[in-house]
């Protein structure tokens, strides 16, 4: 298997600033732990197809999959969530391999 990269979509809430600070920095220790590495972060400014315009998108590598998957499947995560959902009104992530 090879690395994995995850394309992350968001719109962030502005009602949830202290939200998204506890969601990133949590979430950046469990990609720590399994080396995962940001490749980039972009504002996005306007859009030039479709009517979404999300505030940010960024890139993540993984390692491989199982990397990917013990970050997103583990217990620690999960308990992120009620935090994820606050601190964004809309997000979305894809995976490609």
């Amino acid at each position: 298997m090879g690395k994995v990269n995850v394309t992350i979509v968001g719109t962030i809430n502005p009602e949830g600033k202290e939200q998204l600070s506890h969601y990133i920095e949590k979430v950046g220790d469990l990609y720590k732990k399994v080396n995962a590495k940001p490749v980039n972060k972009f504002k996005v400014t306007k859009p030039l197809i479709g009517e979404y315009t999300p505030n940010i998108v960024s890139i993540m590598e993984f390692p491989d999959m199982d990397s990917l998957n013990a970050v997103f499947e583990s217990q620690a995560y999960k308990e992120l969530i009620p935090y994820r959902e606050k601190a964004f009104a809309k997000l979305e992530a894809y995976i490609s391999e």
